[in-house]
């Protein structure tokens, strides 16, 4: 029986990437979407050739009514997760901080924070009551400005970062004996929110920004999700580390 994985932020970047490796390796794919349903039922078109079990539905991380339909559509078709992953985010805007008012301070918590932790919640809910003797395994996708900071992105890199250490925190309750926690963090990942919050609208720029930045390599959402594929679903993971860092 193919196990099913339900991911969160389906529609382009890594998301999109996770969804078609995994598909192609026979696991029934659940996936959220926000704003772009003609995109998600494309994805869901595509999947078809695989012969696996697909459903979507449109998930807004500022709405807790919407959160909790989109868990409730999952679990009147799938019941059960072995798989989830964690990986939608509010798109963002690099803005100063003196310069953030007072309640778009609260409007970005919410859904970049709050939004996350109440879908994590659910997703615990849901696999706390499954009698499956095997450990059901979540991936928490965070942003290595959850260590470093960003540039004019304080908020998003400090939910990013309250995302890591709950993930840490998971992952020393009784909970353990079921489910396995990571929080994985790339430093960099060509992914479209990655070109938009760094201004890279070509090829050409973005081997600009790697000589500016002086790096080796900017890794695909292909490479991102094959090393997730490989190290955390394909294979038994022991390591002991909760947090671990993709370069």
């Amino acid at each position: 029986m193919n196990k099913n994985v339900f991911i969160t932020g389906g529609t382009s970047g890594i998301g999109k990437s996770l969804i078609h490796k995994l598909a192609k390796n026979r696991y029934n794919i659940f996936f959220t979407y926000f704003n772009n349903p003609n995109k998600a039922r494309q994805i869901s078109k595509e999947l078809k050739k695989y012969n696996i079990s697909c459903n979507y539905t449109k998930m807004d991380l500022a709405n807790e009514e919407s959160i909790n339909k989109a868990f409730k559509k999952f679990s009147q078709q799938f019941k059960k997760i072995n798989i989830f992953i964690n990986n939608a985010s509010p798109k963002i805007k690099r803005i100063n901080f003196l310069k953030l008012k007072n309640k778009d301070i609260l409007k970005y918590i919410k859904s970049l924070l709050v939004g996350n932790i109440i879908t994590l919640k659910n997703a615990l809910k849901i696999i706390s009551k499954q009698k499956s003797k095997d450990h059901s395994t979540v991936i928490n996708v965070s942003s290595y400005s959850s260590i470093s900071g960003g540039r004019d992105i304080h908020l998003y890199a400090a939910s990013k970062s309250a995302i890591n250490t709950i993930t840490v925190a998971l992952s020393k309750d009784k909970i353990k004996n079921k489910i396995k926690f990571f929080s994985i963090v790339p430093r960099y990942v060509d992914t479209p929110s990655f070109r938009v919050n760094n201004n890279i609208k070509n090829n050409k720029d973005l081997i600009l920004f790697k000589k500016n930045k002086k790096i080796k390599k900017i890794n695909s959402s292909e490479d991102f999700s094959l090393f997730i594929y490989k190290k955390f679903i394909k294979n038994s993971n022991n390591s002991k580390k909760t947090i671990i860092y993709y370069d």
